[in-house]
């Protein structure tokens, strides 16, 4: 298996079946044996008796499962608290004095000890760096690598530096790193002309781009893609025309003949005993796997698994008619064996310390976040405007 992307909020869960009682769901567990433990040790004695928070921008149905879960096992009531993108600052969350605030039903505003964070897009536009509530998980792991493709890829390579001789390894595509949109077409060219472009800072689908054609190549250098720098990496195809060292194995062949393009997502979370699987699932392609291009695909139709769809109002839903969960028939189709997914757990597991290891590098002892050598890593200063400043609020103790 080939590590494509590592998202620091704990998307699948609905997808994910368990047995026996209700407590010992994925959502439990993860409250349970990560999130409470966290706060345990973190929290700020101040606020050790105000209460907890699920914040999210979307997945109302996943994140009521983890803020149920929450309640379940702290026998307290959690408050569960929208704050969209393009919502008006502070419109249900504020922060006075490094405190996150929240605004239940009646306006009133509620100071939080901790906050389960299931914000996606841009988090840290409305999150700081630095908090008095827990924050889980931490603004800094966004950047440092968990919604930062770019310093992932450092990351990744940081860590198969690290464990040289070891038999170790992360695998991902050929990547190149800090391309300009200017350089896009070179790199593109470098790669064969078959290639993913990925905007750092996107989610869910969206800023990633494959590109398998010229005129692909050329809707996206029509496109403004906002920041100064980009990563470009070789694209896993069908073995006829991948422009990386490996393709895609594809579902198992259907009653037609046809095969198509699949992801597993994994879901690790760490315990006192160490990192534990949580959930899995995979979503397949729109079409299958062609095994000859002409240049006037939409290439994204057969290779993009992203299950996340505008409705007709541009509001973002899943279409899950290409979900293959574990307790389905069709992940069978998948043909994965148990060495498949203990070698997708173990690639999940090593991902997700090159980016912590990011993060101890980025944030310093006295848990500032430290810009200059983000700066410096990932050579982009837009970025910089977005990240949410404390120094806007005022003080309202």
């Amino acid at each position: 298996m080939v590590v494509l992307e590592v998202n620091s909020c704990p998307s699948g869960q609905k997808y994910m079946p368990h047995g026996g009682t209700g407590m010992d769901s994925g959502y439990h567990k993860l409250m349970g044996e990560t999130f409470r433990d966290t706060v345990s040790s973190k929290c700020d004695p101040f606020l050790r008796n105000k209460p907890l928070a699920v914040v999210l921008d979307k997945n109302q149905l996943e994140t009521s499962g983890y803020a149920a879960a929450l309640a379940d096992i702290t026998k307290e009531p959690v408050y569960v608290v929208e704050a969209y993108l393009n919502q008006p600052k502070e419109h249900n969350i504020r922060w006075t004095d490094g405190i996150m605030e929240v605004r239940d039903v009646e306006d009133q505003w509620h100071a939080i000890r901790a906050a389960f964070r299931y914000v996606t897009q841009k988090p840290w536009t409305r999150i700081p760096l630095t908090t008095k509530t827990v924050v889980f998980n931490h603004i800094a792991s966004d950047l440092s690598g968990g919604r930062n493709k770019l310093l992932a890829a450092v990351a990744y390579e940081d860590f198969n530096k690290q464990q040289g001789g070891t038999g170790l390894r992360i695998r991902t595509p050929r990547t190149f790193l800090r391309v300009t949109k200017a350089q896009i077409p070179t790199a593109v060219q470098a790669l064969g002309g078959k290639a993913v472009i990925k905007v750092p800072y996107s989610n869910s689908g969206q800023g990633v781009y494959t590109v398998t054609s010229q005129k692909e190549l050329d809707e996206l250098m029509a496109q403004d893609l906002r920041y100064e720098k980009f990563i470009v990496q070789a694209l896993v195809g069908h073995k006829n025309w991948s422009s990386s060292q490996w393709h895609h194995a594809c579902t198992l062949p259907d009653e037609e003949g046809r095969k198509y393009v699949f992801d597993t997502r994994l879901m690790v979370h760490a315990t006192p005993d160490g990192f534990r699987p949580l959930c899995i699932f995979s979503r397949r392609a729109h079409l299958p796997l062609p095994d000859t291009l002409d240049g006037t695909e939409d290439s994204w139709e057969f290779l993009g698994t992203n299950l996340t769809v505008k409705d007709t109002v541009g509001d973002s839903k899943s279409d899950t008619e290409r979900l293959l969960s574990v307790d389905n028939k069709p992940f069978e189709m998948l043909n994965l064996n148990v060495d498949n997914l203990v070698d997708g757990f173990v690639q999940t597991v090593m991902a997700t310390i090159a980016i912590d290891k990011m993060c101890c590098r980025l944030v310093r002892p006295d848990n500032s976040f430290d810009f200059e050598e983000f700066v410096v890593l990932g050579e982009e200063g837009k970025i910089l405007e977005e990240i949410y400043d404390l120094s806007d609020t005022t003080d309202r103790s």
